[in-house]
């Protein structure tokens, strides 16, 4: 019996020992987590002001974070008029662009012109930015063919959707 008892012992202070680093794990995990997205939730939350002021956006759809030469925060969604807009917004904080949307392409339209011509790649991400003072749709691909490594980057004009730059196997 008495061997007994110490096994009970063992197994509840192994319990309580996995219980703690497992503990220790999620607690870690989740600071490192809000750490690591501070950054995002900044520059949206800054992007959605900027674009109350310049375009009375009241409600916002989607956020995306351009990089090319510069760095571009997007923000779409709807004025107090209903009037879908798209407003490009430099790190910078300056030449603040805004564009309706219903003059250019949506994303699911950019997705499918670059899927329309690359058939074999599978669309990854897109985004709205700046290249050379021309709002465009960043549109990043994967090869779906197993000897290609590396993404592939479309740029498109948001207005016609005209190709503007292609990057392969970067």
């Amino acid at each position: 019996m008495p061997d007994n008892d110490k096994r009970e012992k063992y197994k509840v202070t192994a319990l309580f020992a996995i219980s703690m680093v497992l503990l220790f794990i999620i607690f870690f995990s989740i600071i490192f987590y809000i750490r690591a997205s501070r950054p995002m939730r900044q520059a949206r939350q800054e992007a959605e002001e900027i674009a109350e002021e310049y375009a009375n956006i009241d409600t916002v759809d989607d956020f995306y974070w351009f990089t090319r030469e510069e760095t571009y925060f997007t923000v779409m969604g709807r004025d107090e008029d209903d009037r879908a807009l798209a407003v490009i917004v430099p790190q910078s904080g300056d030449r603040v662009t805004v564009e309706e949307q219903s003059e250019g392409l949506s994303e699911q339209e950019a997705r499918q012109a670059v899927l329309q011509e690359h058939e074999n790649e599978t669309v990854e991400k897109a985004s709205l930015g700046m290249v050379d003072d021309t709002p465009v749709w960043e549109v990043v691909t994967t090869d779906d063919n197993e000897d290609t490594v590396g993404s592939n980057y479309y740029l498109l004009q948001f207005q016609d959707g005209e190709e503007v730059k292609t990057l392969r196997d970067i």
